[in-house]
């Protein structure tokens, strides 16, 4: 054992990482140190060893086949939905609160709309109007063909149409 007292275990180690160091030094002489070293050692070995196990090959397959047999109930889905929409509103409020600069935007924005809203309405129904009364066959043709399409994506995309009793 030598003269100088045993360092900090948190020194040792370090140096250990570092391999150098008076620590080191310290503990190749002191036979508390060394040993302390060689158990840390032999425990970074076993750690070594030690691996996580797989999950079975059948894992993916049950939890699918689980979860396709119960369905998430629809109520629990629209709860969860409205929950998701009362929080955005209330952090919405919560910032138009908070943040003066916002606030006025919103008052210009909504006055803005009423103002200048009833001419772009009065703008779009004159065009809509005057299509009409130039190609209105091609107009309702187009928009049949438009919503159909949009109308067979979807069915295509929800894999279906639930009848009232799935749903």
């Amino acid at each position: 054992m030598t003269s100088q007292p045993c360092p900090d275990l948190e020194l040792l180690f370090t140096e250990l990482e570092a391999g150098e160091g008076p620590a080191l030094d310290h503990a190749a002489e002191c036979e508390a140190c060394s040993a302390v070293l060689e158990e840390h050692r032999l425990m970074e070995q076993d750690l070594y060893r030690l691996a996580d196990p797989l999950p079975p090959p059948t894992l993916v397959a049950s939890v699918m086949a689980r979860v396709a047999a119960e369905p998430v109930p629809q109520r629990r889905e629209v709860w969860s939905g409205v929950a998701i929409l009362l929080t955005s509103l209330v952090g919405g409020l919560g910032y138009l609160l908070m943040n003066d600069q916002a606030l006025g935007h919103l008052g210009t924005s909504i006055a803005s709309v009423m103002v200048e809203g009833p001419q772009f309405v009065d703008g779009v129904l004159s065009g809509a109007h005057a299509l009409w009364a130039t190609a209105g066959l091609a107009v309702a043709c187009f928009l049949t063909f438009l919503l159909l399409t949009s109308l067979y994506g979807l069915k295509r995309l929800a894999g279906g149409i639930p009848t009232p009793s799935e749903a």
